[in-house]
This record gives C-alpha cells, structure tokens and sequence, in this order.
C-alpha cells in the first residue's frame, strides 16, 4: 500500500513536471532511449501524458553497448512503443565523450522526421553536474547555463526531476532497464565530476546540486537576454565561410559582439561555438587587427566592410580580360564598372573598392584586368611596393590572394580592389576629366538563423 502511494505521488510529479516543458510543444515525440533509468521514465512519462511519440535507440559499439539496446528493446516493449534502432562510429578523433555524443546527436536528428522534436532524459542532476564540470573548467556564463531545456529540434523536459527520483519511479514501475557500464568508467571526466558531486552532497554542502541547477535556470534569463539582442545582428553564410559587418562588432557591447561571434564560429566549426580566444581573435580582427585563425584552422579576415571565417569556395581562376571602360566587366565573381564624369564627383575621396582616376591614364592605353601576379610591383610615390606585401597588409587571406584581380593600365599594375592603388592616374590640379572605376565581388550570403 505504502509502495503504491509513493508510486502514484512520484508518478503524477514527474508526469506533470515533463507535462509542464511540453506543454507548448503540440508535435509528435522521438524519444531518446538509451535503456537506462531516466530515458525510461522519460518514455513512461510522455506516454501518461498523452503524447504521440516513438523511440530511438543509438548503438555506440562500446562494452555493454548490446546490454544498453536489449534494455531499450524491452523498455518499448513494455510501453508498447515504436522503437527504431541506429548505430554509429564512434573511432574518430577526439574524447570519446565528445565523439560519441556528436555521433549520438547527428544519428537522432537524421531519425526525425517532419514535425517531429526530440525528447532526452537528462535530468536535474545531470544539470548540476554539467554546471560544475563547465565551472571547473572556467566556463563563462553559457557554461554556468549548463544544459538548455529548449534547443532548436531538442527538449529536455526532465530537467526538474533528480535522477533517484528517476531512478526510483523506474523501479517502482518495474521498467526493465539497466545501469550503463560507461558510467562506472572514471576514465571519463563527467564520471568523475559525478562522483565528486556525490561526494560534496553528503559531506560538504547537502542540496549543492539543487542549488547548482538553480544557478542554470538564473543565468539561463540573461543569457537569453544577451541572446536576443545579438540575434538581430545580421550574420551570412556563403560556402565554407560566414561574415559578420565589421562595424557592428566594433560598435556593440562586448558582450553582445561576443555571442555574435559565436553564432558565426558555429556555422563553420559544425555547432561548435569555439574557445574564449577564438571569439577575442574575431573581435580583434574587426577591430582592424591582422588575420588569424581559430579552432579547426578555419582563416578569420578583414574583407570589405566585413569579418569573413572561413576560407570559401575556391572560385576557378579567370583569364585575364582587356577592358572597354565604357562597359561593364563581368571578371569572375567580380563585376568591374567605370564612369566618365565631367567634374570631380560628389563621393570623392573613394574607399578601397571605389577609385577615381585622371581620365587621361586611359587615354589610348590598354586596361587588362587579370590576375594578381607574383612579381607584380605597384608603383609608390618613392620606390615600389610589392603586390602580395600590400594584400597581406590589406588582410586579403592567403587562399584569395590566388585568384585576386588586379587592373593592369598599359602594362603597370594600376590598382587592386580593397587593397591599394598605384601612384599613377592621381587627380591633380590640372586634371581635366574623372574616371569613376568600382569593383564589387559577388558572392552568394544567406542570412543565418539563431
């Protein structure tokens, strides 16, 4: 009678605290079904709820990995669910942790199908013990946010719920899971972190855990706040690269340009949101620093008006093209636009990408616009400087110096887009007509959702 008490008390509370992250979320369900304790209440909890949902197992391959699925194969059975199983490699490079958790999240988000989110049992304990690791590890304040309840495709609706709670409802239910070996392994940090937790509740400060998931749902408010408002920053992708305006990075608070960051170092680093430095190297960069690069060697750059990470596309190489200047040019990505003006015109003086020329430097002279070459010098009001010395200088990265135009004025290197013009065709005090000469580069940018 006593077991049948607690049973329905613990039931209806973990039901309503799942019910209660779900409750906004009207969509068919894929639960996440290791065989262990807390996927299994998870499981339980949706079905009591009224939720349509099916279950997926992942195989890592590992010791015990045969055990975990049994379990899940009969956790399903015994909840009369749908359970797809999927395995996965988990030999690459990297903590075994991390590789198993990235195959884990890309094989359950390669099972949803249509309208369909993903459900996981992590639970209030698993919270406070992420905190703690990302502490130790001197995470800042998306570290103290710990593990997020709502995430693109994923809810973890047991964050509320401890895991002997989980534990203990699935006994009382008599789920047949099991323990996962894996979490006996201290060769992994987070059992180890666990293991100290455990330590620290009983011995030096009883209700740490509470009190550290308690932290995660505080700093969770500002963070979403910092969030919001680095959301409204336009970031783009193109192949193999994102930008991000140079400006405003400058010009935000640091803490928003920041996160600004981060949400470009994920686009080209598959999720992960790069180190501390990484994001300082970024912001260094807009604020007129030398290229770089970050984690996972991606080129972080000045380009235009924008911080570019990532190398791109390599686009092939284009010929060289004489120019009739009275049309446009259409140079590999590159359009090419040239105006005769009467006067001097309005926008004068001109940035890097925008030049004026005395017209006379075309008078009867051929212009080529070709590839920058190696041994191309231009011409200095004392000596010459060397074209790759004025790109590196520019911030133009390595991988586009291949492939960068430069207009050629009757055999002399004249001027190269974003980076610097010779000292030929300056307008004087006797220079009769303008030329107005643009070069823009076209590249496909999508905008990035948060």
């Amino acid at each position: 009678m006593a077991g049948s008490r607690r049973l329905n008390r613990l039931g209806s509370t973990v039901v309503a605290r799942v019910g209660h992250s779900l409750e906004n979320t009207g969509c068919p369900l894929v639960v996440a079904l290791s065989g262990g304790a807390d996927s299994a209440v998870l499981a339980w909890a949706v079905r009591q709820y009224g939720r349509e949902a099916r279950a997926v197992h992942v195989h890592h391959g590992w010791p015990g990995s045969d055990r975990m699925e049994a379990a899940a194969i009969a956790v399903a059975g015994r909840l009369d669910m749908d359970l797809e199983r999927v395995r996965v490699d988990t030999s690459g490079p990297g903590s075994a942790e991390a590789v198993a958790r990235a195959a884990r999240y890309r094989a359950l988000e390669e099972q949803v199908r249509t309208g369909e989110r993903i459900v996981t049992g992590h639970t209030q304990t698993d919270q406070a013990e992420t905190v703690l690791g990302n502490l130790v590890w001197g995470a800042g304040l998306d570290g103290l946010r710990g593990i997020r309840r709502y995430r693109n495709a994923l809810i973890r609706p047991m964050l509320d719920v401890t895991r002997d709670e989980t534990r203990e409802l699935a006994t009382l239910l008599r789920l047949p899971f099991v323990d996962d070996p894996a979490n006996d392994d201290d060769s992994f940090r987070r059992v180890r972190i666990r293991r100290a937790l455990a330590l620290w509740e009983g011995a030096l400060a009883p209700g740490i855990g509470v009190r550290l998931a308690d932290l995660a749902r505080l700093v969770e408010t500002d963070v979403g706040f910092l969030d919001a408002l680095g959301a409204e920053v336009r970031v783009e992708k193109s192949e193999g690269s994102v930008r991000v305006p140079a400006a405003v990075l400058r010009t935000l608070p640091r803490a928003v340009a920041g996160r600004v960051a981060r949400r470009a170092l994920r686009v080209v680093g598959s999720g992960y949101p790069g180190t501390r430095r990484d994001v300082e190297r970024v912001l260094a960069v807009a604020d007129g620093g030398a290229p770089t690069l970050v984690t996972g060697g991606h080129p972080v750059a000045r380009i235009g008006a924008h911080v570019r990470i990532g190398a791109g596309s390599r686009q092939p190489e284009a010929p060289g093209l004489l120019w009739d200047i009275k049309r446009p040019l259409r140079w590999g990505t590159w359009t090419w636009k040239a105006r005769e003006c009467a006067g001097r015109p309005d926008a004068y003086p001109f940035s890097a990408w925008c030049q004026v020329f005395d017209l006379a430097v075309f008078g009867g002279r051929e212009a080529v616009v070709r590839r920058v070459a190696p041994d191309d010098r231009l011409a200095m009001r004392r000596g010459r400087k060397r074209a790759s010395d004025a790109m590196a200088e520019a911030g133009i990265p390595q991988r586009d110096r291949d492939n960068w135009p430069v207009l050629e004025v009757d055999g002399r290197a004249t001027w190269i887009p974003g980076v610097r013009r010779a000292y030929v065709g300056w307008v004087t005090g006797g220079t009769m007509g303008y030329v107005l000469v643009s070069a823009t580069r076209e590249e496909t940018w999508k905008p990035v959702g948060c």
